[in-house]
Order: C-alpha cells, then sequence, then structure tokens
C-alpha cells in the first residue's frame, strides 16, 4: 500500500509535469526565454515572495539575459535587464504603457468614488488631452526650474531652518533619527505645499498618514482591505479625505503653493469634485512623501557615520555662509557637488525602485521579443544600480564622490543607468524639488550640529533594511539613536534666491541641458 508521502510525491510529480506541459504549449516562440521553471508557474511565486529585488538580480546574473519571461499562475511577467531596451519601453506609451497602473491606484489607493474614476480612467486616457496624459504637464509651473519651484523649495527650507532652530536652542538632545528626520521632513514638504492651511498641522493627521502609508499594498491589490488593512482604511477614509475635503471646501489653496493650486486647477478643470478631488491628494502625498523620507534619512546617515562623507559635505556648506552669516540654499545647485553626488550615490545604493508596465496589445520589441496583451513588463532599478558593467566593479560599495564629473571629461558612467528617478513619460516631475530640499536639509544640518550615536562606544552601526512593498526606499528596521548637539557659536539666516537652473540628475536632464551643474 502506497504510503501518504509517496502520494503527495506522485501528485507533486504529476503537477509539475503537467505545469511544463502547459507551459511549453501556451509560451509563443517569440518571447522573451522563460526562466525560474523550476516548477512551473510556482518557481517564480517564492522567490517573489523571499524578496523581489534580490530575487531579480540573482536571476540577472544567473542567467545574463537582455530580457526574460517569468510565468505566473494566470500571469505573464517579462524583466527587461539590459539597459539599451528601457528606453524602448519607455517609448511605447500607449502599447506598454503605465496608466492602467495609474488607474488601479486612483480606485484602491486613493479612494476615488465611481465619478472620478469615470473621469481618471477613461477609453481616451491615452488621447493628449486626457486626465492622466494632462496631469504631469499641468504641474510644471510649480515643479520646473522657474518662480514656482523657487517659491515651494523657499517655503520648505523656511519650515526646516526654524524647526532646526529650535532644537538648536533646546541644547543638546537624544533622538531617534529617523523619527526625528521622518516628522521634519514630512512637516517641511506639506508646509510647502499646502501653505498657512495645511491640515497636517493636526498632529492626528500627520499621525493618521503614518497608519494609512504601511497599508499602501494592501489597497493596490485590494486584499481585503476591510479585514486586513482596518487602521489604514479608518486613516484615509475617516481623517485624510475629509480633512482635504475641508482643506479645498475653505479655499486653503488659494493659500498654498503653485503646485496645488495647479492640482486644483487640473482636477475640476476634468470634472472632479468634492470627495474626489480631496481623495486625489492622497495619491500626491505618496509621491511627494513615501520615497523621499526615507531617502533623506539614509543621505543624513551616510553623511554623518562615515567621517570622510561628513569632511567633504560639511566643507562645502560652510562655504555658503557669507560674512553676516548669512547662507543662500539656492546656491547648493552650484557649489555643493561633493553633496549632491552623495544625493545621488545614497538613491543609488538604496533604491529598490520596480518599474510596472502592462501591455496593452501584441506587441515586437527591439523587432525581435514578442510581448502578448494582457503581461506585465517590469524593470527593476537593483538590476540597473548593482551591474558592474555600468559602474564598474566597485558597484557594490558606497562611493559618496562616484557621480562627480570632472570639467571637460567624459562621464564615468551612463546617465541613463541611474534609475532612482525613473524615466520617459513617468520621469518623476519633483525631483528637482526633493533634490533642492534633501540637500538643504543635509547642509543644515551640517552647518548647525555635530551627531553622534548615543550608544556606548560611540561607534556608527549600520541598521538592518525593512523593504516595504510601497515604497522604493527601504526603511531601517533598527531604531538610531543619536546624540544632537548644537555647534557653538553658530548662528546662521538661511533665504533662498530665485534660481533658473535645475539639477543634473538624470539623462533627460542631460539631454535637455538645462542643468545648473
Amino acid at each position: 500500500m502506497a504510503t501518504g508521502f509517496t502520494l503527495v510525491l506522485g501528485f507533486l510529480g504529476a503537477a509539475s509535469a503537467f505545469f511544463a506541459i502547459l507551459l511549453r504549449l501556451t509560451q509563443h516562440p517569440k518571447e522573451p526565454q522563460v526562466i525560474a521553471k523550476t516548477i512551473p508557474f510556482i518557481s517564480p511565486l517564492f522567490g517573489f515572495v523571499h524578496g523581489m529585488q534580490n530575487f531579480l538580480v540573482s536571476l540577472r546574473d544567473r542567467y545574463n539575459l537582455p530580457i526574460y519571461t517569468m510565468r505566473m499562475p494566470g500571469q505573464r511577467v517579462y524583466v527587461v535587464n539590459s539597459l539599451s531596451l528601457i528606453p524602448q519601453v519607455q517609448k511605447q506609451i500607449k502599447t506598454i504603457a503605465f496608466a492602467p497602473i495609474e488607474v488601479q491606484a486612483a480606485d484602491a489607493v486613493m479612494g476615488v468614488g465611481p465619478a472620478g474614476n469615470a473621469v481618471i480612467g477613461s477609453e481616451r486616457m491615452f488621447e493628449h488631452d486626457s486626465y492622466l496624459s494632462t496631469f504631469v504637464p499641468s504641474t510644471q509651473p510649480a515643479l520646473s526650474p522657474g518662480p514656482g519651484l523657487d517659491s515651494l523649495n523657499g517655503a520648505a527650507i523656511r519650515q526646516i531652518y526654524n524647526a532646526m532652530k529650535t532644537v538648536a536652542e533646546s541644547g543638546p538632545t537624544t533622538i531617534e533619527l529617523f523619527a526625528w528626520v521622518r516628522h521634519e521632513f514630512f512637516m517641511a514638504t506639506t508646509e510647502a505645499i499646502y501653505g498657512p492651511k495645511n491640515p497636517f498641522r493636526d498632529p492626528k493627521l500627520e499621525q493618521a498618514w503614518y497608519d494609512f502609508e504601511p497599508s499602501i499594498i494592501v489597497h493596490m491589490l485590494k486584499a481585503w482591505p476591510s479585514l486586513l488593512a482596518r487602521k489604514g482604511l479608518h486613516a484615509r477614509e475617516q481623517l485624510l479625505i475629509p480633512a482635504f475635503e475641508r482643506y479645498f471646501a475653505e479655499n486653503g489653496h488659494l493659500q498654498g503653493s503653485v503646485l496645488v493650486q495647479c492640482r486644483y486647477k487640473h482636477n475640476t478643470g476634468h470634472g472632479l469634485r468634492g470627495r474626489d478631488l480631496a481623495a486625489t491628494e492622497v495619491g500626491q502625498m505618496v509621491a511627494s512623501l513615501a520615497n523621499s523620507i526615507p531617502a533623506v534619512f539614509w543621505l543624513v546617515y551616510h553623511i554623518f557615520s562615515d567621517p570622510a562623507v561628513l569632511s567633504g559635505c560639511r566643507e562645502e556648506a560652510e562655504q555658503l555662509v557669507q560674512a553676516d552669516g548669512d547662507v543662500d540654499l539656492a546656491k547648493v545647485k552650484t557649489a555643493c557637488p561633493v553633496l549632491l553626488s552623495t544625493w545621488q550615490e545614497t538613491l543609488r545604493y538604496i533604491h529598490i525602485g520596480i518599474a510596472a508596465r502592462v501591455v496593452m496589445e501584441d506587441v515586437i520589441l527591439d523587432n525581435q521579443y514578442l510581448l502578448k496583451k494582457g503581461a506585465t513588463v517590469m524593470y527593476v532599478a537593483p538590476v540597473q544600480h548593482t551591474d558592474p558593467s555600468l559602474w564598474a566593479p566597485t558597484v557594490g560599495i558606497f562611493n559618496h564622490r562616484r557621480f562627480l564629473r570632472t570639467p571637460g571629461a567624459k562621464r564615468a558612467h551612463n546617465p541613463a543607468a541611474f534609475r532612482a528617478f525613473g524615466g520617459g513619460s513617468v520621469l518623476c516631475p519633483g525631483r528637482h524639488f526633493v533634490t533642492t530640499e534633501a540637500m538643504s536639509f543635509a547642509t543644515l544640518m551640517l552647518l548647525r550640529f555635530d551627531v553622534k550615536p548615543a550608544a556606548r562606544g560611540g561607534k556608527w552601526v549600520n541598521p538592518r533594511k525593512s523593504v516595504p512593498m510601497t515604497t522604493l526606499v527601504p526603511t531601517p528596521k533598527d531604531a538610531v539613536q543619536v546624540r544632537i548637539t548644537p555647534k557653538e557659536n553658530q548662528e546662521y539666516h538661511a533665504r533662498f534666491s530665485a534660481s533658473k537652473k535645475g539639477f543634473d540628475l538624470v539623462a533627460e536632464d542631460i539631454t535637455a541641458g538645462n542643468s545648473a551643474v
């Protein structure tokens, strides 16, 4: 008589054989090569569950393919490794599209209702005048280099300056670094965007955001959020959206930034009203804060935990101080190349972003790869950011000077290899805002404080990383307790002058030729 164990083995063998036949029958020969098929359809699931980014990097190293297919139950995933193929994917904005993912996010994550979703996800979403096609262009007066962006950065810097002044006046203190950076950067960003009627001046609403953010993936997957994300759902429905409804009803946006005014004009111009209008701001909070906060934490951590980085960045910061104590933080764009390189290297080193698209119809990529309708196309920042052929053999080492460029010399890396801000039609429109904000935050810390580990021995310990599926940047899993000590006889007044230049951050900025450095 066959034992239970034998029956299980027989069942698994039969299932594996069945899946192998099914895979062979349903995979077109022109599709990219199928890998991760030890147990067809099942092996990729195990890899994703145990760490999607590391899994995809390991597949790159094992197979060295420019693009490949992973088959999972009910889904094809094409993973693009080759840097030369990424621009080709980005150009196919209608056939390999990001728009369906935006539509799903509006419904599932933001909580936009049926009327609003009919506007955002209309059948015309790919037309040049649709809600989605016109959204990013509508924000250019606020986020492209110029007066709108200067005003936004200036407001954020005033908030950061005042917050750090308050801390400095209280004398030496011990803080948990991530919690402190999170609060100060959160308030600086929301104050800059929403102005005097910023809803997040109410601490309950700031906490509501922290309650909602971890539940984003549950909402996006529609994985029973009423059961599995009750706290996040309550924060969104009972606190965040009603607060934004009041904000717009009281015309708070008229005292806010050009950015929130541009969004309001765009949304109402396309017919969004009331609760749906307010719900879209939840999505904008994700865009403004979810990745920037942990990124700024890691920037601060890498600066103060490494004496060489600290010395190079502090020297630049001190050169910004005028004889009268005036510090014009607009000059971080031109006078702080080491700090800018440190910011970029921080993003390269810790970024875990996955860019996803949906194949809307069968399409041939690069004249050779068949991508089938309904499939998902991915390219993964850690794959590009850890490729020795793109970054040299030192790719695994944090090098704060990696992005420095000697005048007249060729760049040490292909600018397109830096994927922290995306690219193509979904290039992050807020990259100049967050870069100025992050560098200003770091500069004011460098000028005002000495930061040392609070633990006995005073040694920095590299915190473990938590890799949430809701962000493109990991958060620290371990508390980082530090002693923050005001520097003696250091009084500065920070301001932000007019600046028409942006940063030399991504390939698109370099092509446009409008960068400052």
